[in-house]
């Protein structure tokens, strides 16, 4: 009997519109799975929700996966030790990393239940919604790598991390730091964690990709106490430690000389992946830069109120820096209802302990509103010339098509 469902498998397997049909079973599973625990386990009760509905969703996802490719659709390679070695390890780094951080930054106490049978409660939890999502990723993956491992690589890491976002949690994002928050603290790291599971997933299939994930989820769902964190440095060693794991994980392609390289790893699709791993680290180092976490930020001058000493396409570069040390002749970045704005402090005036500045522009004949010490963004430390000519051009486009 088994063989005969096998072989249907095989059949299946063999024909352009059952191969449809299998991407279709995946996509609609996976839309099923996040309708489950996004929009109507959440209408049940709480024991009903978490610890049934929501683990058997997941688990559902799985298993179609495991069909398919018990079936064939895909394969599931079989993983090394070395590669189990390295997966435990990056766990480890990474699990570690946040604690050591938490040493630094401070602790805070968890959110999660400690209780024995509420601690079993999630871990059962956990083990089917990261079964589930490692056996669906493994094969979305196994398979669609066969014609262009980068875009599965790529596809595989953004598709599982938004099936973990809530629908609810996009409705909360209104405001610009609100956004950056949400991208920086978990759109941004979930993306880094999920790349190097899609590379362990095509190298080894899902259990190396599981064993590297559970062991930040576990520490942070049984740990007592958890780092206390801003967003900016959980974003920071959330990203920067799975994309360096990412960078030595693609030593484990097999090499152009080695006899046996199988036909689905190539050479070239290796290099592929070096080539955007450059592309991914000048993205993130700009990311933090923009952010301020090396303790300047740059902002590009798009007017010529301060002209010959800024024109429009310079960039500076904005440290923050406390009202009471902001001098007369500094150059200041402050915020206004239309934007921000970057003057020179022509007069410090002090009133009931209160200080307010005097700004002018170097091309301008008229003192700008007084600005309050909440406005001041931060001093110009440094000015580059010309260098943000691309983005003026680029909002120029935007504004015209828009």
């Amino acid at each position: 009997m088994r063989e005969f469902f096998r072989h249907r498998l095989l059949t299946f397997r063999s024909s352009p519109h059952t191969q449809r049909a299998a991407w279709l079973a995946l996509a609609l599973s996976a839309a099923a799975v996040y309708l489950l625990v996004y929009l109507l386990a959440p209408t049940l009760a709480a024991g009903v929700n978490f610890y049934l509905v929501q683990p058997l969703a997941w688990l559902l996802l799985g298993g179609v996966a495991a069909l398919l490719t018990w079936g064939g659709w895909a394969t599931w390679p079989r993983p090394t030790r070395l590669l189990f070695i390295f997966a435990l390890l990056l766990g480890i780094i990474q699990t570690t990393a946040f604690l050591l951080a938490g040493l630094i930054f401070g602790l805070g106490y968890s959110p999660y239940a400690h209780r024995f049978p509420a601690v079993l409660g999630n871990l059962w939890y956990l083990a089917a919604s990261l079964v589930g999502l490692e056996a669906a990723r493994a094969t979305f993956v196994r398979r669609l790598g066969q014609h262009s491992l980068l875009l599965a690589v790529a596809l595989g890491a953004l598709i599982p991390t938004l099936l973990l976002i809530p629908l609810g949690r996009w409705a909360t994002l209104n405001t610009p730091p609100e956004i950056i928050a949400f991208l920086g603290a978990h759109l941004v790291p979930g993306l880094a964690e999920g790349l190097v599971a899609a590379l362990l997933a095509w190298l080894g299939g899902p259990l190396p990709a599981i064993l590297y994930r559970a062991l930040p989820l576990l520490f942070e769902w049984l740990s007592p106490v958890l780092p206390n964190l801003t967003w900016l440095v959980h974003a920071f060693i959330g990203t920067l430690v799975p994309l360096i794991g990412f960078f030595y994980l693609q030593g484990f392609f097999p090499t152009a000389a080695e006899p046996d390289t199988p036909a689905e790893a190539p050479t070239s699709r290796l290099v592929s992946l070096s080539s955007w791993w450059w592309v991914l680290i000048i993205a993130l180092t700009a990311f933090w830069f923009n952010t301020g976490f090396f303790g300047v930020r740059p902002f590009v001058v798009s007017g010529y109120s301060m002209k010959p000493t800024l024109i429009a396409g310079d960039v500076v570069l904005i440290q923050p820096i406390a009202p009471e040390a902001i001098r007369i002749g500094d150059i200041i970045q402050f915020r206004l209802p239309g934007g921000s704005v970057v003057h020179r402090v022509v007069e410090i005036q002090r009133e009931n302990n209160q200080l307010t500045f005097i700004t002018q522009g170097d091309n301008n004949n008229v003192y700008d509103d007084p600005v309050t010490p909440e406005q001041v963004q931060g001093r110009v430390v440094l000015v580059i010339p010309k260098m943000g000519w691309p983005t003026l051009w680029l909002k120029q486009v935007v504004q015209w098509l828009f």
